[in-house]
Formats: C-alpha cells, structure tokens, sequence
C-alpha cells in the first residue's frame, strides 16, 4: 500500500512540473534576492549580453587585455576593451587608461587622412579609414560602381585577368540605386555595404570562402552574360551615358537575397565602427554568420568582438541560454523542488518501507528463537515418577 502511495506521488510531481511549463506558472522572486544573483525578469539583449559577459570577465582580465593592446600599439583592441572595462565599472589603474588614450592619440596626421581619402575617392582601394570613406563616397555618387564595372568589364572583354567579385559587386550597388529593391534598409544602406565590402576584399579583410559566397548570391541576382553586352556600351568618359544604360538593365532586379546580406553588413559596420566591423568580417565564412554577428552587434554595439573574444560564443543563441539558465531555474524554482521532494519521498518512502519489513521479519525471527528456547529444555528430560 504504501509503495503504491509513493508511485503516485512521484506521478503527482510529474504532472504538476509538466503543467508547470506548460500553463508558465512562475514565482516572484525577491528583489533583493535578484539583486544577490544578478537575476532579471525579461532581460533585454543589451543585459543578456552584460550577464553572460560577466561569467567571463573580471579586473584583472580586463586590465590585461588594455595593456597588451596598448604594448601592441593597438588602438582598436586598446578603445575596445577600454569601453568593455568603462561600461562593466572596472577601474584601471596605474596611468592604463592614459596610455590607452595616448594610442588612440597617435592616428594618422590630418594630412595623411586627406590623401587616403582622395585615393580611396579615385580608386576605390587603401588600407586606412580615411581610404573607406573616400571608397564609400565615391560608391554612393555612383562614380565608383561606375568606375570599378568600365575597368573590370573592360579586363573581362579583352580577355585579361579581371576580378568577378568586384565586377558583381559594382553591378549589384547599381542594381540597389536603380530600382527598387527590398533591401532590408534601403538602397543607400545596401550601396555603402557595397563599399564596405569590395574595400575590405581589397585590402584582405575578407576570407576567400566568404568572397566566393557573396559573389554567388551576386551571380545570383544579376545577369552576368546579360551584363557582358552592356558592358560593351559603357565608356567612363561618358559616365551619364554608361549609367543611363547600365541603370535600365540593371533597374530590373526587384529582390535578392545579397541585397540583405549586405544591408546587414553595413548595419554591422554602424553599431560597431569601421575598424572592428573590419575585423569581425575576417571571422565570417557563411552567409548565416552574418545574421549571427548582425544580432550580437545589436545588441553589444562596439563591443562586439571583445564579447566574442571574451566569452568564446559566435551566435546570439549561445549568449542568450547561458545568460538565461539562472533565470529559467528561478522562475520555476518551486516546480523544480516539487520534482525534487517527489523524488526524494518516493526514495524515503521506499526505504521506510524496507526497514519496515526488515525490522518486522526481524522481530518475528527474535520471537520464534524465544519460543523455541522455552521448548526446548521440556523436551529433553522425562517426567518424574
């Protein structure tokens, strides 16, 4: 009977943990408990990001990250972590933070910026932020999708080496100009990701699987033997006349898939800065990874690297149930005990029952020896005459 009892109790438990989770019966837990174990009821991103930052992060990690970039002469690694110890309150001592500035400090001259700005402008090409605004502006005057898709269309039709993702590329950012395209952000977000990212290939930013997946979405969305006869049209010194052709073949393209990637990456870019935005695009190797690092940088803004160097998580998903397991524990902590308790009563019940039978078999063996022992001795000794 008893053992029946704690069968179900245990299936009592069971049920009333399943209808838990499934009904969302929650506790309210204390707030200065929640304090106590940095535990909030519906975290936003921006504090999902903070709460899992912080089982990885402490003083002395941080102070470390800072002066081995500053010893580096790093600026972009010294302002990341430098604003990753500045939002966490992490103190840095002993003139850090000076020094972190001073490498900031020692950018480029006012000159050099103006020259990279100029050839970026001309040539689309550079290694410096000057040389990517210069890219970016030329791109979004149409000067530079024209000029990249005369040279590289030229090359292609005289049968030299040309280069097919800066040829799809410039296609596509014209395609984004001329018609009119779901972009996830409109066609100037689309165009500057273009610039982004034909400037990154340039200067080596970029992985070669990567490149050779933008350029099949590329291929994807515009007609490149299409293309091929068009280009035989265009002259740079005619640059309305190329546009005017190029923009009514290319104004045909309503939709792809490569006009939000690249939205994406330019989104990237504005949370996080030109620098680390660079940076992050060298860890990209599938499309997906895009969306992935887009969601964190929504979330963590301009520490968006240090967080994945930090806490080793590439996806959003990671990040979120790490910083989520304390609080799922907690808001079902009484359905969890419950559980519990069945479990440790269908385990003490079991046992009280085995004692039980344990001690009456005993018992039941003590009084039959008893018995016996009295019997005994009447049994071995003849009646008195």
């Amino acid at each position: 009977m008893i053992g029946r009892l704690a069968f179900f109790l245990l299936l009592a438990t069971l049920a009333v943990g399943a209808c838990a989770l499934a009904f969302d019966w929650r506790v309210t837990i204390p707030e200065d408990i929640a304090d106590a174990i940095g535990w909030r009821k519906g975290l936003s991103d921006a504090e999902i990001v903070d709460a899992d930052l912080a089982w990885y992060m402490n003083d002395d990690k941080i102070a470390g990250r800072v002066a081995d970039a500053v010893a580096r002469d790093d600026a972009a690694d010294t302002m990341l972590y430098l604003d990753i110890a500045r939002k966490a309150g992490i103190p840095l001592a002993g003139g850090l933070e000076a020094a972190a500035y001073a490498v900031q400090a020692r950018e480029q001259s006012f000159d050099e910026q103006l020259s990279d700005y100029v050839s970026g402008f001309v040539t689309g090409q550079g290694d410096s932020l000057a040389g990517l605004g210069g890219a970016i502006t030329s791109d979004l005057t149409v000067y530079g999708d024209l000029r990249d898709i005369t040279l590289e269309g030229g090359r292609m039709l005289a049968g030299e080496d040309y280069s097919p993702f800066i040829l799809g590329l410039s296609a596509v950012g014209i395609a984004a100009t001329a018609g009119t395209v779901a972009t996830g952000g409109g066609g100037v977000v689309v165009k500057a990701g273009v610039s982004f990212v034909k400037f990154a290939r340039r200067a080596g930013h970029m992985s070669a699987g990567f490149a050779a997946r933008l350029l099949r979405l590329s291929e994807d969305a515009i007609d490149l033997p299409g293309l091929k006869g068009v280009l035989k049209t265009l002259d740079l010194a005619d640059p309305a006349g190329s546009w005017t052709r190029l923009s009514k073949y290319l104004g045909e393209v309503k939709d792809a898939r490569i006009f939000k990637v690249l939205g994406k990456l330019e989104e990237i870019r504005a949370e996080v800065g030109t620098t680390e935005a660079l940076r992050l695009l060298k860890r990209m190797d599938r499309i997906e990874d895009v969306d992935e690092i887009h969601t964190i940088a929504k979330a963590a803004g301009k520490r968006t690297r240090g967080v994945m160097e930090l806490t080793g998580k590439s996806t959003f998903r990671a990040i979120k149930y790490t910083a989520n397991v304390v609080q799922i524990l907690f808001e079902y902590v009484w359905g969890l005990i419950l559980w519990i308790g069945g479990l440790l009563a269908a385990i003490a019940l079991r046992v009280a029952i085995s004692a039980w039978r344990l001690t009456r078999f005993a018992i039941r063996r003590l009084a039959r020896r008893r018995s016996a022992a009295r019997l005994r001795p009447a049994r071995g000794f003849a009646p008195a005459r």
